[in-house]
């Protein structure tokens, strides 16, 4: 499936928590392009006179008339888009995108586990399994820091309700109520409130931690690696305990072609972050090697870690994304 860019005009907005909100969206001219429940799209906006963008998960499921993001105020662009995106406002995106959705990867059982805002998938994916069949088999535990931090709470019960086969279950941290399960996602409550879990596919989506914790509590369940599906929104970070200070020996050159400039890169960052820790702007959405909208071209050692927007030719042309592209000598780029 082939993103498109396109200007959407904003035609609702819902608070759904203290922190999150929903923006319904439908084009200003045209038709929306067809779109695989978890798919993603790119928002573009301005702020302070410069360009951003960023990638959203659509929340909306296939069979609905618009497309949904839910967005968490966390971050540059989300809390912008918190401040000023109403009703009416016009914005160009990106998509859809991404293979993460139970079309490209189809099962007949599957088990959804998300945390926070990871839930936006889920429930677009959710939603669209039980419209194809209502009497799908699924089951979806989700984690959150409290019942008021529970996005699409109302909707997800009623949902359960109508379908028998649609089981879930909240996960919170704390909760000011009897609640059957409190504290963080374990073993044992897998093992108690799936029972069948090695016979099912799993579906994960959530911070990072959470994501790292689930992924080694499945495996020590026993669950195989190709039963395991996972939205991976951002590489791990590249903070001062992994990368070390640069030194004349422990770095690289990044040497931008156009203008000539090189900017130092260490062993363990991204083209992306050297290039915004130097100063330059360069477009990136997801940050994770999904969107393509980083792409550039390189000459030199480089170590991709995402090839998923790239051919055969691009490859071999030495374009890389350079959101999830290290360096392992010197390298220079155009973009």
């Amino acid at each position: 499936m082939t993103s498109t860019s396109l200007t959407l005009r904003c035609i609702g907005r819902r608070a759904d928590t203290h922190d999150v909100a929903s923006w319904q969206f439908y084009p200003v001219a045209g038709t929306l392009p067809a779109v695989l429940a978890g798919q993603c799209m790119t928002l573009h906006t301005e702020i302070d006179g410069k360009p951003h963008c960023r990638a959203y998960t659509l929340s909306s499921s296939p069979q609905d008339a618009c497309w949904q993001v839910t967005i968490k105020d966390v971050g540059l662009v989300s809390h912008h888009l918190h401040q000023t995106l109403q009703v009416g406002d016009e914005i160009r995106v990106d998509g859809p995108f991404g293979d993460f959705n139970l079309t490209a990867l189809p099962c007949e059982r599957p088990l959804l586990l998300s945390a926070g805002s990871g839930i936006t998938p889920m429930w677009a994916m959710l939603r669209d399994k039980l419209a194809t069949r209502p009497d799908a088999d699924i089951r979806f535990i989700h984690s959150a820091r409290s019942p008021e931090d529970v996005i699409f709470a109302d909707d997800l019960a009623a949902l359960a309700t109508a379908h028998a086969g649609a089981r879930h279950a909240l996960i919170l941290e704390e909760t000011p109520t009897a609640h059957p399960w409190v504290g963080r996602l374990t073993a044992d409550m897998l093992r108690e409130l799936v029972p069948d879990l090695l016979a099912r596919h799993v579906y994960l989506c959530g911070p990072a931690p959470y994501m790292a914790a689930v992924c080694r509590m499945l495996a020590e369940l026993g669950l195989p690696a190709d039963q395991l599906h996972q939205e991976s929104f951002g590489l791990p970070a590249v903070t001062s305990s992994t990368v070390p200070v640069a030194t004349s020996s422990d770095h690289f050159w990044l040497t931008l072609k156009k203008s000539g400039k090189k900017v130092k890169i260490l062993p363990g960052q991204t083209l992306l972050a050297a290039l915004e820790a130097a100063g330059e702007t360069i477009v990136a959405a997801c940050r994770a090697g999904v969107c393509g909208a980083c792409r550039c071209t390189t000459e030199g050692d480089i170590e991709r870690q995402s090839v998923m927007t790239l051919s055969a030719q691009d490859l071999e042309s030495g374009v890389a994304l350079a959101c999830s592209c290290t360096a392992s000598g010197d390298v220079s780029v155009d973009y």
